[in-house]
């Protein structure tokens, strides 16, 4: 049976710490932004698309910075900026509606009034996804479908994935949405379980050796099992880097 790389790319991540889908998706974020800052910066498909997300949502924006190119980062956002400064020139005052059902709503409900410049706000808001997450969610629903297509069976993903850390609780929900069978659940579910038993009797000992009758005692495989369990419950932590 032929396999697409994603299964060769998740059974390699599932010998590594953490959640193997939140390590590739992550892996997958950086090299497109990557290539979008060395590669695609001039592409005028592109830069439509991201005036469209008026540029990047906060996580993606910020991971921009990390490449090193300085100046792929100034192009997207001199034209971002750009574009946003021709709408608030042409914008002209737009007061409230003025019927009175507004006005009603305006005095009983301050905050679901129809507000001023309701035009302008709404070309400012983003037209479209920052196109940064469409590829990290296209990218991460491939891996949750190999997932659950190639867990069992020959030479599928079943050991690899026992050996691994499981997968994190965004990540578990959305295999279960996919999972296509009771085998697949039954050993997804199976491995998961005992894995998240692990963690929760590190955690139970991390906790025992605080006791002061204890403190003294050797730490063992509980050490980092808080950072983990954060990872599985939150997702992974994206370092980012301050800008100038």
């Amino acid at each position: 049976m032929g396999r697409t790389m994603s299964f060769y790319d998740l059974r390699d991540a599932m010998a590594l710490p953490g959640c193997p889908v939140c390590r590739l998706k992550v892996d997958a974020v950086r090299r497109h932004i990557d290539n979008l800052l060395w590669e695609s910066v001039n592409d005028s498909g592109v830069r439509y698309e991201i005036r469209q997300a008026r540029g990047f949502c906060q996580q993606h924006a910020w991971q921009l910075v990390e490449t090193g190119s300085s100046l792929g980062v100034v192009i997207i956002v001199h034209d971002v900026m750009q574009h946003i400064l021709e709408l608030l020139e042409m914008a002209k005052f737009q007061p409230p509606p003025s019927n009175l059902r507004q006005r009603a709503r305006r005095a009983l409900a301050p905050s679901r009034a129809a507000p001023a410049n309701a035009d302008l706000l709404a070309e400012l808001r983003p037209q479209a996804p920052c196109p940064v997450c469409v590829h990290a969610e296209t990218t991460e629903q491939v891996l949750i479908s190999t997932l659950v297509k190639e867990l069992i069976g020959e030479d599928g993903l079943l050991a690899a994935f026992q050996a691994s850390e499981g997968l994190c609780l965004h990540h578990l929900q959305q295999a279960l949405a996919q999972t296509p069978d009771a085998a697949v659940f039954d050993a997804l579910m199976s491995v998961q379980r005992e894995i998240w038993q692990r963690l929760v009797e590190q955690l139970a000992e991390l906790i025992r050796k605080e006791d002061y009758r204890f403190r003294n005692e050797p730490r063992g495989e509980e050490t980092g099992a808080s950072l983990r369990a954060l990872a599985i419950l939150s997702g992974p932590r994206i370092s980012t880097v301050e800008a100038g």
